[in-house]
Parts: structure tokens; sequence; C-alpha cells
């Protein structure tokens, strides 16, 4: 964990006060009052560094379980009294220290937060663009008095922060922050209507009011008092390639292998992969091997069910590629671990199920391996939601003229549920609801679950008072509105680079609890920025196929039932089943969501949450998405709220 505070109230010396008159004693206090913003007694003697200056201090603590991305160093430059801050991992050390090592002994020493200094001591804040991997920095330029706080490019660690009174307070664990008494635990309401709307909340305001969290691929800035949030990356989609099919299967492969090759640990490490089967954590398998040539340990989860079951092609990959596979069942009785998920969550993030699967593998991981590599964000790069063809789908829908639309839609939302994940019914209700959004929501309209009449029955009149005319789409407008694609697609992609992707990565990082980090070379910038140029078309086909060029760059690559597999699924769950069928599942609901504990948290009508959970129960309509995310709300708001 890394934590800090930036301001003269708690840093500045006595008026008169020469800082060459202070004790070491003094100092070690000054050190001891900040990490108690953070950590309790316990934790304050343990592997702790405090790192000071005027106005600044920069703590390092591990945090949980270590794992391999809790590498953590500091560097002092005597000679100008700055420092830099590393936690996490830069992949392309060896290449920075190479490039901007200040001698040839230095290039072969030193641990990467002089790598870090010594970059930014060069080419200032272009060096940030330059580290590859999932970061925090914190450096303190003296000579400049500047002090800068940098999350990495695709957001991958998280960075909270507040402003108080001429402090910056800000740490990598929101829980941590929040327990800082000028900081507080006020929930923020206006986030909290946010994540019933997405099951997630893909904004920058946190649920703690005056806590933010700082948009990947940006830096705080305090200089001379002066605080402002200034990008050092941002993706562009505004200059498609033309390039023919050899080049990008040529070039995609080189990026694709040495994103891979990067996030390798080396010869002390044991490899391991999350392998659904799909493209993309196929894709990783085949250049983990690529490399390794050595036995890779793959995992995955299998839910037994005709429409949820896709361990078939897990174990065509593994037989393939010679991996030590292990597939982890996930019976319903294991939704048990809600709770300790909820426990373990900087905020509510609801997965109807999935989250429970990644904690489930993360738990069986340690054993065979010490990291595990990722196909997450293949679908943002190649164009893989069944979403963006949604999008599509709802451009012709919206030709068609609005007396026969909307009874169409109106009928088409009386159709009963079926237990299958896609049928044509399931796609038809879906589609029908979502598309009454407003289609400047792009993708996100699509992962929408109340419109504004039923959420205001959902929630009791206090709740809406207390919002106060907060807008839960705000957010996301000014991200799309940022977007520089020139078709929709790319304007899509781009706005799910900077909200969706953050809560996949917020799943993941549920694994650091069993000491397993998860690596995601699909996030790496570079592939990111080139699939960006890639046109829409290769992406999505004609006909309504997907990741078409990544079929083509992998075919002869990857085995033939893989590349033209037409089944995919998603590697989901059936909750919507369990929660009709299961009793383990049923008493999950009828615990936390009784009307009891509805009325005591005082945030939703008893009587509504009762409804959908019985409508649920007899497939009048699937609720399922709702009813998980109120489970999951509920046992995060028992853990983590005042």
């Amino acid at each position: 964990m890394i934590f800090g505070v930036v301001g003269k109230s708690l840093f500045t010396t006595a008026a008169g006060e020469n800082p060459a008159n202070r004790t070491i004693a003094d100092v070690n206090a000054q050190r001891g009052a900040v990490s108690k913003y953070f950590l309790d007694e316990r934790e304050i003697d343990q592997r702790l560094t405090v790192l000071m200056a005027k106005d600044v201090a920069v703590g390092l603590r591990p945090a949980g379980v270590p794992t391999l991305d809790t590498n953590a160093s500091v560097y002092e430059d005597k000679k100008s009294s700055s420092f830099a801050v590393l936690f996490g991992s830069i992949f392309n050390r060896a290449e920075l220290r190479s490039q901007y090592a200040a001698s040839e002994k230095k290039a072969e020493a030193g641990n990467d937060a002089e790598v870090v200094w010594q970059a930014y001591d060069q080419i200032g804040t272009k060096a940030f663009r330059e580290f590859n991997g999932n970061f925090i920095l914190a450096v303190w330029d003296a000579p400049k008095q500047c002090f800068y706080l940098v999350r990495d490019h695709l957001g991958i660690e998280p960075v909270y922060y507040c402003r108080k009174d001429g402090v910056l307070y800000f740490a990598s664990r929101l829980q941590r922050l929040t327990h800082v008494p000028q900081v507080g635990r006020q929930l923020n309401l206006g986030v909290l209507q946010r994540y019933l709307l997405f099951n997630y909340n893909p904004g920058y305001d946190t649920f703690f009011e005056n806590v933010h969290s700082l948009r990947p691929g940006c830096y705080i800035k305090i200089e001379n008092g002066k605080f402002t949030i200034e990008p050092y990356w941002r993706l562009s989609f505004a200059a498609p390639f033309e390039k023919d099919e050899a080049t990008y299967k040529q070039e995609l492969i080189e990026l694709m292998l040495d994103a891979v090759r990067l996030r390798l640990a080396g010869d002390k490490f044991r490899p391991g992969a999350f392998l659904s089967g799909g493209m993309d954590s196929s894709s990783i398998v085949h250049f983990m091997h690529t490399v390794l040539q050595a036995p890779i340990s793959t995992f995955s989860f299998r839910c037994f069910g005709k429409t949820y079951d896709e361990s078939h092609y897990a174990r065509v990959m593994s037989e393939r590629y010679n991996t030590q596979h292990h597939e982890i069942p996930f019976p319903a009785e294991e939704t048990k671990l809600i709770s300790n998920i909820a426990r373990a969550s900087q905020e509510p993030f609801s997965d109807i199920g999935i989250e429970v699967a990644s904690y489930l593998l993360g738990s069986r991981v340690r054993e065979h391996a010490d990291y595990v590599l990722t196909g997450d964000g293949g679908d943002e790069l190649f164009g893989g939601h069944p979403v963006y063809l949604a999008d599509r789908a709802a451009d012709m829908f919206g030709k068609i003229p609005a007396f026969i639309r909307q009874p169409l839609t109106q009928t088409l939302q009386l159709l009963p549920d079926t237990d299958a994940k896609k049928s044509l019914v399931v796609k038809a209700k879906r589609f029908s609801y979502s598309c009454k959004f407003p289609a400047s929501l792009y993708s996100n309209r699509w992962r929408i679950y109340y419109t504004p009449e039923e959420l205001r029955k959902l929630c009791l009149p206090d709740l809406h008072q207390r919002v106060n005319g907060f807008d839960p789409y705000h957010e996301l407008l000014e991200i799309y509105h940022e977007a520089d694609g020139q078709d929709h697609l790319s304007v899509t992609l781009y706005g799910d680079y900077y909200s969706v992707v953050g809560f996949y990565l917020r799943r993941m990082e549920l694994i650091r609890n069993f000491g397993v980090e998860g690596r995601m070379p699909l996030l790496d910038y570079r592939l990111v920025e080139y699939a960006a140029r890639i046109p829409s078309a290769l992406k999505i086909g004609r006909n309504g196929e997907t990741k078409v060029i990544l079929h083509k760059v992998m075919q002869g690559e990857l085995p033939d039932e893989i590349v033209f597999r037409k089944d995919k699924l998603g590697h989901s769950v059936p909750m919507k089943n369990w929660m009709r069928d299961s009793v383990a599942v049923q008493t999950l609901l009828r615990e936390y969501l009784s009307s009891e504990s509805v009325r005591r948290r005082g945030f939703f009508d008893p009587a509504v949450v009762s409804r959908m959970m019985d409508e649920h129960r007899h497939k009048v309509h699937n609720h399922s998405h709702r009813l998980w995310s109120l489970l999951v709300l509920e046992l995060w708001c028992r853990a983590h709220s005042p």
C-alpha cells in the first residue's frame, strides 16, 4: 500500500525554527504521526517506509498477503533532496535502465524507483508515458518544489485522494484513506444510486463524500500550492491504419508476444494463466508457451449447465499446450464467498457471480503458481462485447417508426424469462428494455438496470432528497464527449476503456488476498494504442462477427476448434437459475434482503425488493442482476459504512 499527505498543515516547522536543527526523534515523531493516519498501532513498525520533505510525506507498507505486484521501492536523490516512490511493477525496467541510467554501473544496479527518478530527471513528465506496467508513482522534485502523484496508463492500480483545507490525502486503498479523520466515511448517496444503475461505479467520484479516484493515465501536480490534474497519456482513435492483413498479423503477433514476455516474472517464480477457452485467454497461453517452452499451470472454473459450461474448450487448449490444468468446480454453495468479497472490496461491485468465481480461482492458484496472466482487455482491443452488436441493432431499430417501435418494446417486456443465458427471448427482452436509454451513453446503455421511474420506486423518498440532483450519467457523457474516434464503435471502445475496464480490474484485485498477482498483457498500453488504430470494420464484421482481426491473426496459431468456435458464452455463472433453484443462494437472499434487513438499512422500499424476488422466482422477469447487486451492497455496507 502507498499512502501520503501533501500540505503545509502537517510538515512545516514552527515559526523561526531552522529545519536543520530538528533531531532524529523529531523526524521519527512526525513519521509516526503520518503513519497513524493510515495504519493501526500493530502495523506501524512492520516494513514501513516513510519519506518526508517539507509539506510532503509518502509512506509504503505491504498491505494484505505479499504478492509480486506489491513491489515497493524508494529512491532519494541526496544532491537535490528529491525522492521517487514506486508502488507496483514497471515491466520494461531493463530497457529504461539501459536508456536513462547515468552510468554503466547504475544500469546494472539500483532499484525501480531509481530508474523512475533517472528518467524523470532527464525528460520530466514525459517519462511517465514510457513506464509500462501497473504502478503508482509519487515524485517530489525539491528544486522545483513540485509534487507528482501518477497512476498507470489503464488504471490497473487504483489511486484515491481527498482534498480538504489545503491538504491532499491519498492512498492506494480506499478504506485506509477514509479512516483518516479529516477525510471521513460519509457515504456519497448519488454514487450509491449510480451503482444501482450499473452494478458498479463507473465514475471517479467514490462511494465516500469528497473522495475521488485519480483517472488512468493522469497525474496530480502540486506546484507552489496550486493543485492540477493533467493527462500524460490519452488513447486516440483518430488516425486509422491502412495496412494489409499480413502486416496486421505480423505486427499484432509481435506486440502481443512482447506484452506477454514483459509480464513473465523470470525463473524464480511459477507462471500461471486463467484459461476460459475463449480467444483472449487462449492467445495469452499460446504466447506464454512460445516464450517459456516450459510447463504452465492453467486455471478455469466450471459451472454445470448446457448454456454455461465452456470447460471443453479450456481442456482443448490445455492438451494442445501441455499445461497443468486445474478445473475448479463452482457449485451454487460457493456463493457464500460473497461475504468475504464484500469485505475485501474497496467499493461494492456486482458481477452476477463472476466475482465469486475470480475469488474462488484465486484461492486455488498459490499452490501451483505465484502469478497468473489473464486475457482481460481483449474485448476492448478487438470489439468482442455483445453490447457492440446491440449498438448496431439499435441503430437499425431506431429507423422503425415510433408508433410501431414503442408497442413492440412494451410487448417484448411481457415475455416470460427462460433458464437459458442467450436465448432469443432473453436477448429480445433485454434489448427492448435497454434501447429506451439515451443513445449518447453508447455501450453503457445496455448495462443499465433501472429506468428513472423504477429507481424512484425502489429508493425511499429520503434517499432521493439527499442525492440532491446528482447526475449519474455526467462523468460517462464527459468521457464520450472527449473521444476522437470517427465512428460509433471507436467512441464506444474509448468509453469502455475509461469505464467498464475498471470494473474488470477491481475484480482481479480480489486474487491478491491469496498472494497471487494478476497480470494483463492485453492492457499493455502499446498494444492498446495500436488496436485503437485498427479500422472498426476489422473488429466487427458486416454479418456481426466479433473480433474479426484477432481470429485472422490467430488462425494457424491456435487450434481451429478455438478460432472457429461459434458458441462463446462469456465464461458465465447461472446465477438467475440458482436464485430460483438453489437453497444456498435463496438463503443468502432471504437473510440479507429480508424486509427487516432492507428496512433497517433505510435506503429502499422493502415491498419493492420483495416483489422483485417474487417476480424472479416465478420467471416473470429476470431480476438477478438487481437482486445480486442489492445483496452485494448490503454486505459491503455492513463491512464498510459508518
